[in-house]
């Protein structure tokens, strides 16, 4: 990195000077090469480059709006720090905290001090998702509005769906008074019960029982019409979507008015069902990997503008629940700190979406569904950015996590995070700066 990235001390010591970097802010669209001033904890200038391009890229840190701490209760698979490193590592800055935990998160008090807790770090910005229902049973509604009185807005059953309809109906009507969002994940679980895999090539070269598409696009639909029934301005999310046919309603359900986003994970872009049959376990997620058919259609859809999101669904898991067999396996991969390279990889090659649209899917539109204030590089604004080599390969061995279950874990990947500043500088060549 010689030569591209330099201090200057004509005119203050404290000024680093990123030289001929592409600066690319989805917040406005800007894409172009200019020389960025910063100093300990804020951007100073954005010039005019000086010199010829670096080849690296400043953006906006990450939002990733889906990923489990696994805090409390599942510590031996993550802790908030080993986590939020990975974040970091990831070039991501805030987070989307999902409260599929033990004891689940649905006391106000537990989760603020979770959120507290973490947020004491120093690393990425925790945005705690507490559950829809008491237990997260798809019951009853937990006390949303004590949630919203300290500024938790979002609310998610992930793991699973907010099965009761009055229930779900309640939460709309509720939340649409303070601004709040349903995350749902969408599954009718007497179609999934049991499943492991996806019903198709892969059930049949595992022998194990299949989830069908339907499983999916039903409760996408089902969702979708209980908000139009609730009749107010109320948000409705769908998470990691598998399915076209869920993609199809939710973007219908847009042209109609209603206030209906979506997400896809970088794993269902990249692998498909072959990578179950080859891999096992390390490839086993809920929703399943689908069809080569359907995620080209997944991606095809992506790139015409009908999915709001990308998020990594980063799933932490010992080895001793991942190394079963499929049918007794957990669901679930590791994401961090592989979701922007997969992402751009495959958006890049079978998209002909801008570089600047692909980063705004992972910044300003989940912060946007999150209620976090938009990212971006500017004058005057506190540092959260990321140095980025679009050409570097690299390979995923190393983990920030306290888990390995990746299926991208060993592969050569393109396109590696140099450096991450979140108020301050965090993390510099595969290292963490110290305050």
């Amino acid at each position: 990195m010689t030569g591209r990235i330099t201090l200057t001390d004509k005119t203050d010591t404290a000024v680093e000077i990123l030289q001929g970097v592409r600066l690319i802010n989805p917040l406005d669209g800007f894409d172009g090469v200019v020389d960025v001033a910063i100093d300990k904890q804020s951007v100073v200038w954005i010039r005019k480059a000086s010199g010829k391009p670096s080849g690296l890229w400043l953006f906006p840190g990450l939002t990733d709006m889906h990923i489990h701490l696994r805090t409390p209760g599942y510590e031996d698979a993550e802790t908030l720090e080993t986590g939020l490193q990975a974040a970091v590592a990831g070039g991501v800055t805030a987070v989307g905290m999902m409260p599929n935990t033990t004891p689940v998160m649905d006391s106000v008090d537990m989760v603020v001090a979770v959120r507290d807790r973490g947020n004491s770090l120093g690393l990425s910005l925790i945005k705690p998702v507490p559950c829809v229902t008491v237990h997260r049973a798809g019951e009853i509604c937990t006390d949303l509005e004590g949630f919203a009185e300290k500024g938790i807005t979002c609310f998610s059953d992930d793991g699973s769906p907010v099965e009761s309809r009055e229930a779900l109906l309640d939460a709309f009507r509720r939340i649409s008074v303070f601004g709040g969002v349903v995350i749902e994940h969408p599954e009718v679980t007497r179609i999934a019960a049991g499943g492991s895999v996806n019903q198709g090539l892969a059930s049949t070269e595992t022998g194990e029982k299949g989830i069908p598409e339907r499983a999916e696009f039903l409760d996408v639909k089902r969702c979708i019409d209980v908000l139009r029934t609730s009749g107010t301005d109320a948000r409705l999310h769908l998470t990691h979507l598998s399915s076209p046919e869920s993609i199809r309603l939710v973007q219908n359900a847009v042209e109609q008015g209603l206030r209906v986003t979506c997400d896809v994970t970088p794993h269902h872009l990249a692998l498909n069902q072959q990578a179950v049959i080859k891999l096992g376990t390390v490839a086993k997620m809920n929703p399943p990997l689908r069809s080569e058919e359907s995620r080209k259609k997944v991606v095809d859809m992506i790139g015409k503008g009908m999915v709001t999101a990308i998020a990594s669904d980063h799933a932490p898991h010992t080895a001793a629940r991942k190394e079963l067999s499929l049918s007794a396996a957990a669901f679930g991969i590791t994401g961090l700190e592989t979701l922007l390279p997969v992402t751009l990889d495959v958006l890049g090659r079978e998209t002909s979406l801008r570089t600047v649209d692909i980063l705004r899917m992972l910044t300003t539109a989940p912060a946007g569904v999150l209620g976090i204030s938009p990212p971006e590089v500017a004058a005057g604004k506190p540092l959260n950015m990321v140095l980025f080599d679009p050409q570097r390969r690299w390979d995923y061995s190393h983990t920030f996590s306290r888990s390995t279950n990746s299926p991208f874990r060993g592969t050569e990947l393109t396109g590696k995070v140099l450096r991450v500043w979140f108020r301050r500088e965090l993390f510099r060549e595969g290292e963490f700066v110290q305050s």
